[in-house]
């Protein structure tokens, strides 16, 4: 993907050159003489300009020129640029037009690129995934994998069969207890099956033996001490043990079959749309294949094991966009914030703004993450969509829009605003790779926390790696391609930069891909697929501000309304508010700017800057020909790019939603593989587990007895992560097939016949 956006920076910037060589020269700006800082050369700023009088009231315009900002103020005086809009301009908009159309194209190309590719993966690798399906709505008191073997056998053989109950509180209870007895084992330097033993008496003297001080820091949430956390320990027992004794239901079915053709056999007869399932209203399926006669089962391809979250299956999806609901708005409340701050600091100094945004970009996704670790989402790749959903509205709009929206009108074309531009362009594409390679956090554990660890134990947990997410990733690439082409007509050299960007973003992503971060779950190529819809959603952004820039310029609210000292009191301008009364007096002064003089004409002013709505601007009486032109042809080319768009992938998408709603739908990847499940070397299947970053290994949630224990997807003294043998879960006397789910292996008569050999 970096390789593919470095090429597409490239080649955005060469049609740029065309433009960048026009507004250099003395045609379009007298050479832009006052530009001292080489990455705004080529840009579109014009610095060749006067003053002139508008002033209806008085015959003497006051005028107090600004040199650092490049800005009048007074009574009267309207800036005036003298930088045209002709042919060679036109031509670098059509040109931009073109290299829009061909990246649409081009977008196509890799959507089929990369789905071959997916296509190719799927078939090289076997996966649990090719072999298995899951239920999405079980009976409730079907938890007897026997049952469900005994009904997917009629399509073949099932060699796993895992039952999914809703004991996600009482896992995370138990999750929970294990990092706190965790905690106690890094202090003690006991063993850690050890450090949950304690006389409770013992620990409650030792407790009021702390200082006054120290109680009040641990009261407030600034200290902690062992005591406290054997506290913990002993009400998560009360809690665990309440939970033991509760009844659970089967959510969630994961059946695996010995053979591919099997599992797409099963899909191809019982797919079914979610509302006939719900109903039992499915006439086409048999009495042979619905569950206990009755029950026509929805059924999908499941997700790979590591991607399921299995403490969240029992989530309601009214549940989910509740919670979902509710962490936008939180997104949202951060963006206001910072977009207000960034408002301010503009005011102040560009190099300031640019370096919040920067720092803005870097710690939103750790602040979005948390917002986005409330959320209970049934995969990781749920999850990672979520967080990508809020991360691109965050990045955009700190970057993009919000720079776009708080810039005043008439500044569109001064060094002022486009050395914003460029900063926020050189601080965003490199600051963030460049504390992604410092990776403080884990060099700080590593080099300083870690020599301070009481036991071996604790300072081992300190060099298990830094987690990273797929979806931030995208962001920060896509984010990078967006602000170069969300200015792309203003300041075209700002393509280079993020091909710059792009490459040092390939170094450091190898470098700590295999030096420091965490091996991520395995997940689909959703996360692929809405890379694209990003980068579609990119050209339409860049044509609407494109078309925003070329019909706004030349940005100086005066062109197109000179008038005559004669005809000033009966000018009148069907687009341009002429002024603000009827009448105009005839006003010719000097005045300095600088150490020099400079004229002010009388001009009418033209309220400029409201040349339309945001997606078709329209063409107005103050345009040129060219102008108008280039205009219409954006205004044509946002349309298409948004049918497209909503046609393409939005109607697509809503399409095969209302379908699978009605019909249910299944199309398989590729052929089926002849392979059998059983001797696949290192496949998984489905087994609960609970991951947690403060864990050093997952935690099984069920009963190890049942199943081959190679099909787990970690190596481990199993014994040691099964939560199903911790104490309060013994003590309580609870049957653990009742209270945990179960996952059961039904072996091969192949598989059986090579054992026994």
């Amino acid at each position: 993907m970096l390789i593919t956006l470095m090429g597409t920076a490239i080649f955005c910037f060469l049609i740029g050159l065309y433009g960048m060589s026009h507004y250099s020269s003395d045609s379009y700006s007298e050479g832009q003489q006052s530009i001292t800082a080489a990455t705004l050369t080529g840009s579109m700023i014009c610095d060749s300009f006067e003053y002139v009088c508008t002033n209806l009231d008085t015959a003497k315009c006051t005028c107090v020129y600004d040199t650092v900002t490049q800005t009048i103020s007074g009574d009267g005086c309207e800036l005036k640029n003298h930088c045209n809009f002709d042919g060679t301009v036109a031509t670098a908009a059509y040109l931009d037009i073109g290299m829009v159309l061909v990246m649409l194209v081009g977008l196509f190309m890799l959507g089929k690129l990369q789905n071959s590719i997916v296509e190719e993966a799927d078939e090289a690798e076997q996966t649990a995934q090719d072999y298995s399906i899951m239920v999405d709505d079980p009976d409730a008191d079907a938890t007897n994998p026997d049952e469900w073997q005994a009904f997917f056998s009629q399509f073949g053989h099932v060699s796993y069969v895992t039952c999914a109950i809703n004991n996600g509180e009482l896992i995370q209870k138990l999750a929970e207890r294990r990092v706190t007895a965790l905690k106690i084992a890094y202090e003690t330097a006991l063993p850690s099956e050890r450090a949950s033993m304690f006389d409770p008496s013992e620990n409650d003297s030792a407790f009021e033996a702390l200082s006054d001080w120290k109680k009040k820091l641990i009261g407030y949430g600034l200290s902690s001490d062992v005591t406290v956390e054997r506290r913990k320990i002993q009400q998560l027992d009360e809690e665990i043990a309440a939970l033991a004794k509760k009844e659970y239901e089967c959510v969630k079915v994961f059946v695996v079959f010995e053979t591919e053709e099997a599992q797409r056999s099963c899909l191809r007869e019982m797919t079914v749309g979610v509302i006939p399932a719900m109903l039992e209203a499915a006439a086409h399926i048999p009495e042979h294949q619905r569950f206990r006669g009755t029950n026509v089962l929805s059924i999908n391809e499941a997700p790979e094991p590591t991607d399921i979250i299995w403490v969240n299956l029992e989530t309601s999806i009214q549940h989910r966009v509740i919670e979902q609901t509710c962490t936008l708005s939180a997104s949202f409340f951060i963006v206001t914030i910072c977009g207000v701050i960034i408002y301010f600091v503009s005011g102040v100094n560009a190099a300031a703004a640019a370096m919040f945004i920067s720092i803005s970009n870097g710690m939103l996704p750790a602040i979005l993450k948390q917002i986005n670790n409330t959320e209970e989402h049934l995969t990781q790749g749920h999850k990672q969509a979520s967080l990508l959903l809020k991360l691109v509205f965050a990045r955009w709009m700190t970057t993009g829009f919000i720079v776009w929206g708080i810039r005043d009108f008439t500044e569109t074309l001064k060094a002022v605003f486009l050395s914003k531009v460029s900063a926020v362009l050189f601080a965003d594409a490199f600051t963030t790779p460049v504390l992604r390679f410092m990776d403080l956090g884990s060099r700080y554990s590593h080099n300083f926390a870690a020599k301070k660890a009481s036991t071996q134990e604790k300072m081992n947990s300190m060099f298990q790696g830094t987690p990273w997410f797929l979806a931030e990733r995208y962001t920060d690439m896509t984010k990078t391609l967006f602000v170069s082409t969300f200015f792309g007509v203003l300041l075209p050299s700002g393509y280079l930069v993020s091909m710059l960007a792009f490459l040092c973003c390939y170094w450091v992503d190898k470098y700590c891909l295999f030096r420091l971060w965490k091996q991520p779950p395995a997940i689909d190529a959703s996360l692929t697929v809405a890379s694209r819809l990003q980068i579609a959603v990119i050209l339409i952004v860049h044509c609407v501000i494109a078309c925003q820039v070329f019909a706004g310029f030349p940005f100086d609210n005066v062109t197109g309304c000179e008038v005559e000292a004669q005809a000033a009191a009966t000018m009148e301008c069907s687009t341009c508010l002429v002024s603000k009364e009827n009448g105009r007096v005839d006003v010719t002064s000097t005045e300095t700017r600088g150490d020099s003089p400079f004229s002010v004409g009388l001009v009418g002013f033209c309220d400029q800057s409201q040349i339309g709505d945001f997606i078709n601007v329209g063409t107005k009486d103050f345009m040129t020909d060219s102008q108008k032109g280039v205009v219409d042809a954006y205004s044509i080319v946002n349309i298409f790019l948004m049918v497209i768009v909503c046609v393409g992938y939005f109607g697509r998408t809503a399409a095969y939603s209302l379908y699978s709603l009605i019909y249910g739908s299944y199309v398989p990847v590729g052929e089926a593989n002849e392979d059998e499940f059983s001797f696949v070397p290192g496949i998984q299947t489905y087994v609960p587990i609970l991951t947690d970053d403060s864990l050093p290994l997952p935690l099984i949630c069920c009963d190890l007895e049942q199943f081959d224990n190679e099909h787990i997807s970690f190596t481990s003294d199993y014994s040691k992560v099964d939560i199903t043998k911790d104490a309060p879960i013994v003590n309580s006397g609870a049957d653990i097939r009742k209270i945990f789910s179960v996952c059961k292996q039904y072996p091969s008569p192949k598989l059986m016949e090579k054992q026994s050999a």
